[in-house]
């Protein structure tokens, strides 16, 4: 078969098969998820990120590729999870760009399409690294782009770019040392690779000169795609236009923009933004974006269609904001992603406004951060990702919301308790924002879980269920038992010259007495240091703990 173009519906198709794909690999990533904990969750956050650009891309019916990708790049941009999940967002964001405006595409259009997705994807990492996801894109993207220009059509493009996925992911050990001693290739790239496979593998259905519903004809259903009913919608009116002109200014497009409605998305650049709203007055939209420029592919849905969970959820939210608009809005307020009962009551006791639940495994989608902060009564929200992998999700979630977000940018519970002492919900915003940096850096921060699979880090050699130790998100002790690994672990950080206090906080699976007695152990072997305790109740995490 020899296939020269393909449109915004095979784009669709091949989403969908990729996602089922993934979806049935998916334990198989988390499995490989060594860094920089065996805890698991990189194929789980690909998928629930494809899941939404999934659900996203069928409310289009459109045979125009460049529309379906705008499906695409915002179904994955707000549902993002986790570091992999936000990159993969920004590879289809960048393909989005490239795209916008095409009908269908040839061979060569669609390599194109994906060095664009790589270049989008590279820019959003400060601070890249080789071996990973992203080493994975620029590699599949050259060798598309290689092939295509040789004369192959979409499918040999595809499989040109799959091919080269497979060798550069045997590589990623040698480019990523934690990678080699754990004797595993990169999650990310195993995950993008299993959705590739899928992809390609949707143009097995191809028939007649066109692609059949994959979906369909293989039974699959996202469990989050499936219809739901009618219900009635706060804001009834999908609004998307694209501004032409120049010199435009997408930050004063989405201050215009505030208040009129709600799912605001402005993105392109300085000659062409696009703009998705939802609104009960699409007229005030249009009458907004024509002072910035010309007008063109104008759309105006009136959305019924949406699940009644999902309606229920965004109604009491909506509750939430209107009753914290009663109240004079402060100049500051703060979001922190955290799990955990007793967690959660002292991050609320200093002075959080939003709890969002997740963490190490249960990583918040991008579009749960934004809502948590238009939930905040205070004209800018800092956010506390409290992990990681939870960053680059805060990071994005600057550019959807309808106030000024900033992110300080904390790895762990303690950190994020630790920036919490230098707040004040009235202070200067960027006085306080140093100063809450500053303090989090202040501490040394270590955490006490357990491997999920037998596996080597940092020369430490582990077994399935041992208890490890680890200092500011890096393996360093593994042990038999939780108290020698936590005394081993703060023999390793504790200076007796500069420290002074000792906080413990427990987990659910952790008895109040045993978290007692360690205490009290701790206090012997450091009678230097004053010891605090308390319950945090999180999961997969027996102790988190700070020294200062």
């Amino acid at each position: 078969m020899n296939l020269e173009r393909m449109n915004g519906q095979d784009l669709a198709n091949m989403l969908k098969a990729g996602c089922a794909n993934l979806e049935l690999h998916k334990e198989k990533v988390n499995a490989m998820n060594v860094f920089p904990v065996p805890d698991g969750d990189t194929g789980t956050n690909m998928y629930l990120t494809l899941v939404a650009t999934v659900k996203e891309v069928e409310k289009e019916k459109s045979t125009s590729i460049g529309t379906v990708a705008q499906a695409m790049a915002r179904g994955s941009l707000m549902g993002a999870r986790g570091n992999s999940g936000v990159i993969l967002s920004q590879v289809f964001r960048g393909m989005a760009k490239y795209l916008d405006g095409k009908e269908e595409i040839t061979s060569l259009e669609l390599g194109r399409a994906l060095q664009a997705g790589c270049d989008t994807a590279y820019r959003a990492v400060m601070k890249p690294v080789e071996g990973t996801i992203l080493t994975f894109v620029k590699e599949i993207a050259r060798a598309a782009v290689t092939a295509a220009g040789s004369g192959l059509d979409i499918i040999g493009t595809l499989q040109a770019g799959l091919d080269q996925g497979r060798k550069t992911l045997a590589k990623t050990p040698q480019m990523l040392p934690i990678l080699r001693e754990a004797g595993v290739v990169d999650a990310g790239g195993q995950g993008l690779l299993y959705f590739l496979e899928g992809a390609l593998n949707a143009w097995s259905f191809y028939e007649s000169g066109q692609v059949v519903d994959v979906a369909k004809e293989t039974g699959y259903v996202p469990q989050d795609v499936r219809e739901a009913g009618k219900v009635d919608l706060e804001f009834r009116y999908c609004t998307e236009v694209l501004i032409q002109g120049q010199k435009l200014d997408q930050d004063a497009i989405r201050d215009r923009l505030l208040g009129i409605g709600d799912s605001l998305l402005v993105v392109g650049d300085d000659s062409l933004i696009k703009v998705h709203i939802h609104s009960n007055h699409p007229g005030k939209v249009l009458e907004a974006c024509i002072e910035f420029g010309s007008l063109h592919d104008i759309k105006i849905n009136n959305m019924q269609d949406e699940s009644e969970e999902r309606q229920r959820n965004l109604t009491e939210e909506s509750n939430i904001i209107q009753d914290s608009w009663a109240e004079p809005k402060r100049r500051l307020g703060v979001v922190a992603v955290a799990a955990g009962t007793g967690i959660n009551e002292i991050f609320k006791s200093l002075g959080v406004d939003q709890v969002v639940e997740g963490g190490q495994t249960m990583n918040p989608s991008t579009e749960e951060l934004v809502r948590a902060c238009e939930a905040v009564n205070a004209e800018q929200v800092i956010i506390l990702p409290n992990n990681s992998n939870v960053i680059l999700a805060a990071e994005q979630a600057k550019y959807l919301c309808q106030r000024r977000i900033e992110v300080v940018p904390t790895r762990s519970i303690t950190e994020g308790m630790a920036a919490l002492i230098a707040y004040d919900a009235e202070g200067d915003p960027e006085g306080v924002i140093s100063a809450m940096k500053e303090r989090m850096a202040s501490i040394k921060s270590a955490e006490i879980t357990y491997a999920v699979r037998d596996t080597v880090i940092n020369g430490i050699d582990m077994k399935a269920g041992n208890i490890i130790g680890l200092v500011d998100g890096e393996v360093r002790v593994a042990g038999e038992t939780v108290e020698a690994v936590v005394l081993n672990l703060l023999r390793e950080i504790v200076d007796p010259d500069t420290h002074e206090l000792i906080t413990l906080i427990y987990g659910e699976h952790v008895a109040a007495e045993d978290a007692e007695a360690l205490k009290t152990k701790v206090g012997e072997t450091f009678p230097f240091c004053e010891v605090d305790l308390h319950f945090g109740g999180q999961p997969h995490y027996h102790y988190f703990i700070s020294v200062e």
